[in-house]
């Protein structure tokens, strides 16, 4: 059982820490990682919607984080109502036009259809188009996340995910935003900042190389 007072405190010690965020999402490893999910996916016969992926993709990235020092996407995290999103991914799945401009993505490696209640099932994705782009670290901590958000129900999914420091830290029940940055150095189980801050200039690195 959580105990609201250990909660309290936790957040408050976060409220401290430096904010750090706008590392510069690897669009090629976000893509690849979100057709690693699908492949997973369609060959479970598991019917994947926009929510499986988001959050497979942040229990991914933070295991991937705390394990190897990296995460996998690079993406950028906010805390929304229904948990912690990666906002160029989610832009991603949404086929945001002027976003995918921005990355240089001219058309999407999977197909959808719209289910109803505002889900989109994903399927058929190019799995080997990037493959290449993940690493087998990657691709273990895709497998394992997937496999975590398959099993449980979405309220469990909901409830392990709100749980998450960064998460805890970032959102503001009530507010008048649909979405929070959450902390880049709060998603390690440690905070650091300074590793944070390194990742930050790693990922502008990777990209400009």
């Amino acid at each position: 059982m959580v105990c609201v007072a250990d909660l309290l405190k936790l957040m408050a010690d976060n409220a401290k820490i430096k904010m750090i965020t706008g590392m510069t999402v690897n669009v090629e490893k976000a893509l690849a990682a979100i057709c690693n999910v699908i492949g997973l996916a369609q060959n479970s016969d598991y019917l994947l919607t926009q929510y499986d992926i988001v959050k497979t993709l942040f229990l991914a990235d933070r295991q991937h984080l705390n394990e190897y020092g990296r995460p996998i996407t690079f993406d950028n995290y906010v805390a929304m109502n229904h948990g912690p999103v990666p906002s160029c991914s989610y832009d991603i799945l949404k086929s945001n036009e002027y976003r995918m401009r921005q990355l240089g993505i001219e058309a999407l490696p999977w197909k959808t259809r719209p289910i109803g209640k505002g889900k989109t099932h994903y399927f058929d994705a190019n799995v080997d188009l990037f493959d290449q782009f993940l690493s087998d670290s990657d691709r273990d901590a895709l497998t394992y996340a997937f496999g975590t958000v398959r099993k449980l129900s979405f309220g469990q999914i909901r409830r392990l995910t709100h749980l998450d420091p960064a998460y805890l830290d970032a959102w503001v029940e009530d507010g008048h935003r649909a979405a929070y940055d959450m902390n880049l150095a709060l998603l390690f189980e440690e905070p650091d900042i300074e590793m944070a801050q390194d990742l930050v200039e790693l990922s502008q690195d990777v990209r400009a190389g």
